[in-house]
């Protein structure tokens, strides 16, 4: 007997909703199935060229429904909106993007600090090393521009 089924009609229509609300719906044809024993709450897959060419899928989002409907109905549409978030679609490319998680820290560390707090300090962080990087391009620009100076200086 195969572990996956198909989702109940309420949690269908929440991703159909979410789904458009992502701007998805024209160009990434996604399907959501249940898997009831899956360890996560929900795994997104990326489908390959042959599960594409046979079923039309793009992305298949294996969720655990009886872990789902124990959430409230406001934490459902957040894990529902979460398991979309990494999927985007790329129009120049024509391609669809899988994405990692932008925020990857410690619950201890956001308790005792907040998320504020410490969103802050990864942006100083970001703005450390982009002014280091400045610094670096400034200073091999100047090192290429004094290279190609023509030296009449006569010996």
């Amino acid at each position: 007997m195969s572990k996956f089924e198909e989702p109940f009609e309420d949690t269908q229509a929440m991703y159909t909703q979410a789904i458009s609300n992502a701007g998805l719906t024209n160009h990434v044809n996604i399907t959501v199935l249940t898997n009831n024993k899956a360890k996560e709450i929900y795994k997104v897959n990326k489908a390959n060229d042959l599960l594409h060419y046979r079923t039309g899928d793009d992305i298949i989002i294996v969720i655990n429904e009886a872990v789902l409907e124990k959430l409230t109905p406001e934490q459902q549409v957040m894990v529902v909106e979460e398991s979309l978030a990494s999927i985007s679609y790329d129009s120049e490319t024509d391609s669809i993007i899988i994405s990692k998680p932008d925020v990857v820290t410690f619950s201890g560390l956001l308790a005792k600090h907040t998320f504020a707090t410490w969103n802050t300090l990864r942006e100083s962080i970001k703005s450390v090393y982009d002014a280091a990087k400045q610094e670096e391009d400034e200073r091999k620009a100047a090192v290429e521009k004094a290279k190609k100076k023509p030296n009449f200086s006569k010996a």
